[in-house]
């Protein structure tokens, strides 16, 4: 595996085409082959099946990484609220639109921020109330050798393991030599194009070298900053047994 990561390393600093800054797009969309129909299973609770029919009824949304070879940063497309309409018998009646989980588990509101000189990455999250900043330490990832061509450029697996033998598969190409990817998930060598993380996948569906965004991005520094613990702590945590 050292060989090999040293490889990579030479593919890297080797490729005459790599671009190390620039504006990439993924799709990002529910696998929804991946779990079971809602009330189907008759053990399934209230709860489950709407949870389950939410995910069956999620669309595609879009999440856009702009990184130069130090630094990044990782936002969703804003939320619309589409208002439906409906002529009643007192008048017309505006509803909100139905939550799109996609949406949510992409990102939501969060932006995420990435500087290589340090060893964390920092979240800034607009939810629960009041602006706050969470730093996420690196993630540990399992490269291996097994590669596959997504946009013409050759990309090489690494996953993370996850509960019940579950892993998330990330596809990096070494042909642009930047360490990010979307949603915090960076560090490897090469930058992400593809992200399976068991029921949702990220897909890279654009990339602009020539993005001006690339060179003026600016950190996020509203908030206070706290641990990933302290934050499970000031939003509360509803799956904490009695």
């Amino acid at each position: 595996m050292k060989n090999f990561g040293l490889i990579i390393y030479f593919i890297g600093i080797c490729t005459l085409s790599a671009q190390n800054k620039g504006k990439i797009t993924y799709r990002i969309e529910a696998i929804k082959d991946s779990i079971e129909q809602p009330f189907e299973n008759l053990e399934n609770s209230d709860a489950k099946n709407k949870a389950l029919q939410m995910f069956k009824d999620s669309k595609p949304v879009e999440g856009y990484l702009v990184f130069n070879d130090s630094i990044s940063i990782y936002n969703v497309e804003p939320k619309i609220d589409i208002p439906g309409w409906n002529n009643g018998s007192d008048g017309l009646i505006i509803t909100r639109s139905k939550l799109n989980i996609s949406w949510s588990l992409a990102g939501g509101n969060s932006t995420y921020f990435n500087d290589l000189s340090r060893d964390f990455t920092i979240s800034q999250n607009e939810i629960m109330g009041p602006t706050v900043r969470v730093i996420q330490k690196p993630k540990e990832w399992t490269l291996t050798e097994k590669t596959k061509v997504i946009d013409g450029y050759t990309c090489y697996l690494a996953t993370i393991d996850k509960l019940n033998n579950k892993k998330l598969k990330a596809w990096y190409t070494p042909a642009i030599p930047v360490k990010h990817g979307p949603k915090g998930f960076n560090g490897l060598p090469g930058l992400i194009l593809e992200i399976e993380d068991v029921i949702y996948l990220w897909k890279a569906i654009k990339i602009d070298f020539e993005s001006p965004e690339a060179d003026d991005i600016i950190e996020p520094v509203d908030g206070d900053l706290m641990t990933k613990e302290e934050f499970a702590e000031f939003c509360g945590n509803p799956f904490a047994k009695d």
